[in-house]
């Protein structure tokens, strides 16, 4: 199976949850007032949508999977990442996490410390602005109050 099949079989399965928890468990609103299960619900759907094209894509290609270049230790830390951002979302606030988890990301991927730290809070700044300031969503505050 190839390494694109395989990921895009994974984000399939994890689309169809998330939208399906996002129909059940949460009011999905209107358009014009949409409610807290609106916007998980089509990412699920666009994330869904987007992995049915690579599944069609990978099945016509036909590569096969080597795991040679697969760094698994990193795997593992972005998967206990995704885990500690769950977990410390309410006690850390949503900027403070959000900025956290994205300076990971950016210096697994070998960046620079000083491109890491301003990307990665302009990623969490801008998520905010656009949750909170301009969408008016609800977000943990954390002991920062931001």
């Amino acid at each position: 199976m190839s390494r694109d099949l395989t990921s895009a079989l994974f984000w399939l399965a994890f689309a169809i949850f998330f939208s399906i928890e996002s129909l059940t468990q949460l009011k999905l609103g209107t358009l014009h007032q949409p409610g807290p299960g609106f916007f998980p619900f089509w990412a699920g759907v666009v994330l869904g949508l987007l992995s049915l094209i690579l599944v069609l894509n990978s099945l016509r290609n036909r590569e096969r999977l080597s795991l040679s270049g697969l760094k698994s230790w990193k795997l593992l830390l972005v998967a206990g990442a995704l885990l500690a951002y769950l977990l410390l979302l309410e006690t850390l606030g949503f900027v403070t996490i959000t900025f956290l988890f994205l300076f990971l990301l950016l210096r697994l991927e070998y960046k620079g410390w000083m491109f890491s730290a301003a990307s990665a809070l302009a990623g969490a700044v801008a998520s905010y602005a656009i949750f909170q300031l301009w969408l008016k969503t609800q977000l943990p505050a954390g002991p920062f109050g931001f």
